[in-house]
Order: structure tokens, then sequence, then C-alpha cells
């Protein structure tokens, strides 16, 4: 009995032990899992902060990076209200993100845009498409267009979810003005608005290729300002600019929107006007009506200080198809004009093809006269002049001009063309070269060393910078005297910047060249300038000779011219001096010094002085 009950309690012991064994291990194990549980918290705490910041850090990276971005970038809800935008969109609403987070365009944008920009977000939504499209909005409080270039796209926020939109806009508004500006810069005038001269060869070319014009004519006119230089002078250039803003508004709102007019260079103006019908007579009749219009138009204005304004406009007709060229055609409209400046200006002149032959004769003459240096085909030839008992005082210098085929080319023909080209300034200086080179020779000559020589200086030549360095080398170099050098200027030169004509006078003048008026009373004469500048000789025009014995005008213009000049100490020479009546009357007057056929014809060198 005793056995069998230490037999049965035997396992019940053993499993209290055991129990009680397992209840200790299950308890560790339990710290342990709760340990390890906590240790996974703990680490998984750690990699969620870890992610967290790499996430914030990511975010504020991406942040930085759209914010950098030179572009608007934003977000918006399918109910197209703003989700997301970066700073240059704060930047142009003038509004921190959270005030605009929520809203939709309309309340930044005015009704227009808003509206636009709306139905193109919602086409994209709809579509599911990506669009890239130019968009011009005005925001509010603005008047200012902008303008920008816009790439839009759905945006899938979250599976199932309906798609938002992300755009991103780059602003052209700057690039787009700065192009205008450009564009303007490159076809119109900054001053007056009108298209330049680039514009208006563009509409010139197009009107000459125009093959539904072929049979209709069309009219160039090239309007001048007469006179416009003394605007310039007299008033100052700013208001000569404004005198040019003034005609070319009067002119725009003269003529029909469809001509062209343009501001071709400082005073001249192009009117360009198409279709005139077919028959030529016609379509001069209309041309001409609208240049009497515009000659009026221009007359009535006046500058700041009432200063009357005329206009010379030059016409030429032509018909399109490409028979004519551009630049012949504002060659013919040049030419039409030079006619009518020639006759006095205020008018208008049509180009015909009298004018077509003179030009190509002048540019064959002008050919010609190039190379006639070169050929040693100028000379001079010299003219006496002669005091009042007829001693021989000095000579004048006259350039010649022998071609081997024109033949004797007349100095008032190939000298108005030298001055034009600026032939003169070389022409001028190999005038003066020789003229000196023969000074120096009669210089050891004792029969010739008081003469003079008297050289004509053209005012191109003489308003070149380099002028007074080139005589005082020519004088050094030849060992000329220079005060038996006489240097003929006009009275057009002396009007024209008199304040550097006088310095340079003065310069000469200290080297001792000596200074004559020539065909005084012929120009724009003012005593002013005949006390303020450095003369010696006072020459009489041969026009006022001429009629000396039978017009009291010349009379009494020459002996006033006579009184004038002994009266400020200058000697007074008389041009032109053909008969003995005319020597006698001059001399009885007080004018002893005297030029002319009388005396002695322009001869060569070598024959000059034949009766010594």
């Amino acid at each position: 009995m005793d056995y069998f009950a230490s037999s049965a309690a035997l396992p019940a012991e053993l499993i209290r032990s055991i129990d009680g064994y397992l209840g200790r291990w299950g308890i560790a194990l339990l710290l342990v899992f709760l340990l390890l549980a906590l240790l996974g918290n703990l680490l998984l705490k750690r990699r969620m902060r870890h992610n967290r910041a790499l996430l914030q850090s990511n975010q504020e990276m991406l942040t930085t990076i759209l914010d950098s971005v030179d572009a608007f970038i934003y977000i918006k809800s399918p109910s197209l209200e703003y989700q997301y935008v970066n700073r240059r969109i704060s930047d142009l609403f003038g509004l921190p993100a959270d005030k605009i987070i929520g809203k939709r365009d309309e309340a930044f944008f005015d009704p227009g845009s808003a509206a636009e920009i709306k139905q193109v977000d919602r086409n994209v939504l709809d579509s599911g498409k990506k669009v890239t499209v130019e968009e011009s909005n005005i925001l509010q409080g603005e008047s200012r267009v902008r303008t920008f270039l816009s790439i839009k796209m759905p945006l899938a926020m979250s599976p199932g979810a309906p798609p938002s939109l992300c755009g991103i806009s780059t602003e052209l508004t700057d690039y787009l003005e700065m192009q205008s500006h450009t564009h303007y810069l490159a076809f119109y005038d900054s001053l007056t608005g009108l298209p330049n001269r680039r514009q208006l060869m563009d509409a010139l070319t197009a009107a000459i290729e125009h093959d539904e014009w072929a049979a209709s004519y069309s009219a160039v006119m090239v309007i001048d300002l007469d006179n416009f230089r003394l605007v310039n002078d007299i008033q100052g250039h700013e208001s000569g600019d404004q005198l040019l803003i003034s005609v070319a508004e009067q002119l725009r709102q003269r003529l029909e929107p469809e001509v062209t007019l343009a501001r071709f260079s400082s005073d001249e103006f192009v009117v360009l006007i198409n279709d005139l019908g077919e028959q030529q007579t016609n379509a001069a009749l209309k041309a001409e009506r609208v240049a009497r219009q515009l000659l009026e138009t221009i007359a009535q204005l006046r500058t700041s200080h009432s200063l009357p304004i005329s206009a010379s406009i030059g016409i030429a007709l032509f018909i399109g198809g490409g028979e004519h060229s551009m630049d012949s055609v504002l060659q013919q409209a040049d030419m039409a004009l030079q006619q009518a400046k020639s006759t006095g200006g205020n008018t208008l002149c049509f180009f015909n093809t009298d004018m077509q032959t003179s030009v190509l004769e002048r540019a064959s003459l002008e050919a010609d006269l190039r190379k006639a240096l070169e050929r040693n085909e100028l000379a001079l030839h010299y003219q006496v002049q002669v005091d009042h008992q007829g001693v021989t005082t000095g000579v004048e210098a006259l350039l010649r001009w022998y071609h081997p085929l024109r033949g004797w080319v007349s100095p008032a023909t190939f000298i108005p063309l030298a001055e034009d080209t600026r032939l003169i300034v070389p022409i001028g200086y190999w005038v003066l070269r020789s003229a000196c080179e023969q000074l120096a020779k009669w210089s050891h000559q004792a029969a010739y060393a008081p003469l003079s020589i008297s050289v004509n200086v053209s005012s191109v030549q003489f308003q070149q910078p380099e002028f007074v360095r080139d005589v005082e080398a020519l004088l050094a170099e030849t060992q000329a005297p220079p005060s038996r050098l006489v240097l003929e200027v006009t009275e057009s030169l002396l009007m024209r910047e008199p304040v550097r004509v006088r310095n340079t006078m003065l310069k000469l003048r200290a080297r001792g060249i000596r200074f004559a008026l020539d065909d005084f009373g012929t120009g724009y004469s003012s005593l002013s300038y005949l006390k303020r500048l450095p003369l010696d000789e006072l020459k009489i025009d041969q026009s006022f000779i001429h009629e000396l014995l039978t017009d009291k005008t010349d009379a009494a213009i020459v002996d006033t011219t006579i009184l004038l000049a002994v009266s400020l100490g200058l000697t007074v020479v008389a041009e032109g001096v053909e008969k003995q009546e005319q020597l006698d009357w001059l001399r009885g007057h007080g004018c002893y010094r005297y030029q002319g056929y009388l005396l002695g014809r322009p001869t060569p060198i070598e024959y000059l002085f034949e009766s010594y």
C-alpha cells in the first residue's frame, strides 16, 4: 500500500517540479520575447525616424530644387484647386504658398484669363494627355499681358483616384518683348516710328516682283526737306529732331493706310504707292495729286522759332513683274528729286529719260576723272594779276583737264563733280604741291621772286582735319616762301562752321600764308566775317564786272565793295576785266588790282612770261 502510495505521489511531485521548471522558463522566454519586441520596436522607431528624416531631407531637397527652377511648377486637384506651388508661383501671385493652396485661378487672374486656363486644364484631365500650350494671361490688378509656355499633364496621386493636374510653365514675356523690340529696331526708325530703309526695301522689292501688278503702275516719291541743315545749325539738333517727328506724323495722317511711308535718311522720307492703274498718264496724275498734298502739308509746318519749312519731291513711276530693279527705281526718284531741288525747292519733279542720260554721262565723267591724276591729264594754267601801273604782282593757278577723247573739259563741269565725289581732296593736294614747287623755283629767280600764286581751295578740302598739316608739310618739303602763297576761299566756306574755319585760317596765317575771299557778293555776304577773319584780299566776282558800264546796280555794288575793302585794309582784286573802259572805271574808283582777258588769258607756265 505504501509502495503504491509512494509511486502515485512521485509523478504528482514530478509534475509539480516540471511545471515549476517550465513556468520559470516560460517567464524567461516571455521576458526574452518582450525584450526582443522592445528592441524590435526601438529599432523600428529608429528606422522610422531615419526614414522620416530621410524623407524630410529628400522632400526639402526636392522643394529646394523645385523652388530653384526658373519655371512655375504647380499641382492642381481634380477640381482644379492648387495642391502644390513652388516659390516662383508665390512670387508671381505675391502670396505665400499657404495662401494659394486650396484656391482656383479665379482668385489670381482676370476673368478672361482664368476661363481660358480652366478650359485648357479641363481638356488635359478629360483627355488624359499631356499638352504644350502658349498662354497669354493677365494677373489681377495688372494690365500687362504675360505670355507663358506651359506643359500640362495628368498626374495619378493614388490608384483608382481621379488624376490631378501637374503643370510646368515658363514665362516668355521678357523674351518676346525683347524680340519685338529687336524687330522694331531692325525695321522701324527709332525717332519717328516710321518704317526704316530696310523695311522700305522689302516693300519696294515686293512691289517690283508682284506679278499681279505687272500691268499696273506704282510710284516712289523721295521727299527731302529744303534747307533742313539750317534748322540744326540755327536752332540745334533737338529742334531738328522735333521737326522730323512732326513731318512724319503729318505725312502719316495725310496718306492712306495702305501706302508705305518710310524715313529713308536724315531728312529724307520715301512714299511707296501701289496699284495706280494701267494708264501711265492717270497714274502720274494720281501721284502728282498726292505729292502736292504732301508739299502743302509740309509747308504748313513751322519750327519752334517759326522758321518756314518746305520740301522737294522726286517721283518715279514703275510697273511690277520684275522689269525694274529696286536700285534703279530709287535712283530715278532721287534724280528727279535733285532736279526739283535745282529749281529752288518747294516743288516736285518726275523722272524722265533725259535725267537718265545725264546721270549716265555724269557717271562716265566721274570714272574718267578718277583716272585723270594718274594719267597726268590735269594741268595748271596761270592767269596774271596786274596792278594799276601795269606791273604783274602775281598769278592765279587755274586747274585744267584735257581728256584724250573728250578734249578740254570745262572746270565748271568737272570741279563740282570732284567736290561731290570728294576727288577734290587728292586733286586739290596736287594743285597745292604744284603751286608750292613753282614758288620755290621763282624764289631763286630775282625777276619772279616777288610774285605770289593764288590757289583756290575747295571747302571740302579746307575742312579736312589734316589740311593744316598737309600745307605745312608741303611748304617744308618744297621750301616755298609762305608769304607768296595766297589761298582763295569762298563765302560758303566761311559761313560753314565759322569758328573752326577761323582757327584753321589763323594757324596758316601764323605761317605767313595769305588769304583772299573769292567771288565776293555771290553768296550770303556777311560783314561780320570780314572783320573777324584774317583776310588779305577781296576779289570782286566777274559777274559784277561784266555789266559794270551799263548796269547802275552792278556799278553801285562794285563801288561799295571797293570802299568797304579799303576801309577794312583789304586789297581789292577785280576779276573778269575784259575791256579797257572797265579797267579805267575801276582805276578811277580806287581798285588797283585786276585780272582778266584784257591783261592775260590763263596760260601754261612755260608760256606765261614770254614777253619778259
